[in-house]
C-alpha cells in the first residue's frame, strides 16, 4: 500500500502535508519535459509523493522512471515549495499542504512511454512554453527557479494567520503509528562564528533549533518560529543548507510515537531578541553559543551524519541527505 492510500485511509480528506519530488530534467538541446496529468489535465513535471522509506532523491528518480520512462544523470537543488499559495485540493477531495522538493537534471537513458494512469501525454519543450499549455503555478515557479539557476529557492517567513498543529491534525487518527512529518532546523551563526544550539529536556541531545511545520505557514516560517520558541532570538533565513528525508530519521519517542522526519535546514542570521532558556521550558533545557569543533563532540552519534553534513556547507552548498 502506498504511503498516500495509508494516510489518506486514516485521516479522510482533510488537509495534509505530503512531501513531494518534482523534476526538472533537460535534454541535449535544454528542452524541458513536461507532462499532461490525468487529474486535472493540466500540464506539469514528473514527480509525486514521497514514500515513508524512500529519501527524496530515490523518490524523485522513481517518479520520473514511472511516469515518463527516463532517467537522469546528477541531479541537483532547485528549491523547496511550501507556501500555503500552493495549496491543493485534488479532485476526490483530498486536501494538501504542498512540501515540494524540486530537483534538476540531464536525461540520461531510458526510453519515453506515457504510463497512461498520472500522465496522459508528455514532450520536451523549450522555455517558455507554448501559451496553449495550460500549467500550474507552482510548477511555473520551480520552472523559473530551475532555469534560472543560482542557489536553492525558497520563499520568505510566511504564515497565513490560520496555522494548524500537523502533528495533532494526524496523530489522533493512525495512534503510534509512523507517518511523515515536516519541519525545519535553524543554523543560527553568530558574528563571531559560534553556531546556535539548544538542549533538549527529553533525552538531553544537543541540536539546532528545529521544530515541526504548521499548517499554515511555510518552511521559513517554520526555522523563525520554533527558533523563538525555543531561545526568545530573532533570526533571518538566508538559505538553503540542506534537505534531510532519509530513514536515518525515523524516530520513536518516549511515550512510543513514532514520526518519519522531513525538513530543510537552513542558515541564519541573528537579528535580535533576548536569549532565554525559559521560554520552553517543557522542551528545551539550556541553550548555548558553540564553535563546529565543539558541536561535533556533542550531537548525538546517531545523527552525526546530519550535522557534519551542515557544517560542511555553512559556507557554500547545499546537502541532500
Amino acid at each position: 500500500m502506498s504511503y498516500v492510500d495509508w494516510i489518506r485511509a486514516r485521516v479522510g480528506t482533510r488537509k495534509i502535508f505530503l512531501v513531494y519530488s518534482s523534476v526538472v530534467l533537460l535534454d541535449e538541446m535544454g528542452r524541458v519535459l513536461l507532462q499532461r496529468r490525468a487529474d486535472f489535465d493540466v500540464w506539469g513535471l514528473p514527480g509525486g509523493v514521497m514514500e515513508i522509506e524512500e529519501d527524496i532523491v530515490t523518490c524523485a528518480r522513481r517518479e520520473l522512471q514511472e511516469e515518463s520512462g527516463l532517467t537522469a544523470g546528477e541531479l541537483s537543488l532547485v528549491g523547496v515549495y511550501t507556501h500555503p499559495k500552493f495549496d491543493v485540493t485534488y479532485p476526490n477531495g483530498d486536501q494538501v499542504q504542498q512540501f515540494t522538493v524540486c530537483l534538476r537534471g540531464m536525461v540520461n537513458g531510458g526510453q519515453m512511454q506515457v504510463d497512461g494512469v498520472e500522465t496522459r501525454e508528455q514532450a520536451f519543450f523549450t522555455w517558455p512554453p507554448p501559451d496553449t499549455l495550460t500549467i500550474q503555478h507552482w510548477y511555473r515557479a520551480m520552472l523559473a527557479d530551475a532555469l534560472r539557476g543560482g542557489p536553492p529557492a525558497f520563499t520568505p517567513p510566511f504564515a497565513n494567520g490560520r496555522s494548524q498543529d500537523q502533528i495533532a491534525a494526524i496523530r489522533p487518527y493512525v495512534g503510534d503509528d509512523r507517518f511523515i512529518a515536516v519541519g525545519a532546523s535553524a543554523v543560527v551563526v553568530r558574528e563571531d562564528g559560534r553556531i546556535l544550539m539548544v538542549q533538549r529536556r527529553d533525552n538531553g541531545n544537543w541540536v539546532f533549533p528545529a521544530g515541526y511545520s504548521d499548517l499554515g505557514e511555510n518552511v521559513a516560517y517554520t526555522a523563525v518560529r520554533e527558533t523563538k520558541e525555543e531561545t526568545g532570538l530573532d533570526i533571518l533565513p538566508e538559505r538553503i543548507l540542506g534537505v534531510y528525508s532519509s530513514p536515518l530519521f525515523h524516530h520513536t519517542y518516549p511515550n512510543g510515537h513514532q514520526i518519519k522526519d522531513v525538513g530543510v535546514t537552513f542558515r541564519a542570521r541573528l537579528l535580535g531578541g533576548a536569549a532565554d532558556t525559559h521560554v520552553d521550558e517543557h522542551e528545551i533545557a539550556d541553550s548555548a553559543w558553540l564553535m563546529p569543533a565543539e558541536i561535533l563532540q556533542v550531537t548525538p552519534a546517531q545523527y552525526r551524519p546530519y550535522f557534519e553534513s551542515a557544517l560542511a556547507h555553512l559556507h557554500e552548498g547545499y546537502f541532500l541527505l
